[in-house]
């Protein structure tokens, strides 16, 4: 009868490390992926909406500098295929959104997050609201209560 070699802890631990890496790599590509869909909606990704998405990283928590690499990387990709083809572009980005689909405590800093770019310019446009309603869409989230729609002051 064949045995099952015994796992140390140090296999644990690279198994968890593996997973972990992993996990942060698939936000870091949801991240740059939604945050392209929302930035190109008006066609022209802004300074301003640039600085806001490589600032979203500690709601994630993913602070390190090699995270943040590794997102400017996978949000200059995700940008370029937008530049190449805006439908290609969505459609790339809502393929990457959909893989996160049921892990409602990240998508909804993912919305969030693409809220915070799309006003990042002072200008939160049609455009931009409606690439955040594909986005909630694929994450199965209400648009308002996800946050989709700037919270305007009352008189």
């Amino acid at each position: 009868m064949p045995t099952r070699p015994t796992r140390t802890q140090g296999d644990l631990k690279r198994d968890l490390d593996l997973w972990h890496d992993e996990e942060a790599s698939l936000q870091i590509e949801t991240i740059a992926a939604a945050c392209a869909l929302i930035a190109y909606a008006d066609g022209i990704v802004r300074p301003a909406e640039h600085d806001s998405m490589a600032a979203s990283l500690s709601r994630f928590g993913l602070v390190d500098e090699r995270s943040r690499a590794e997102l400017l990387a996978e949000f200059e990709l995700a940008t370029a295929r937008f530049e190449i083809d805006p439908s290609t572009g969505e459609r790339a980005a809502l393929m990457a959104i959909a893989r996160l689909e049921g892990k409602a405590r990240f998508a909804r800093a993912l919305v969030e997050t693409c809220r915070v770019i799309g006003e990042a310019d002072g200008h939160y446009i049609v455009e931009e609201q409606s690439a955040l309603v594909k986005i909630r869409r694929q994450l199965a989230l209400d648009p308002v209560e996800a946050g989709a729609f700037a919270v305007q002051p009352r008189p």
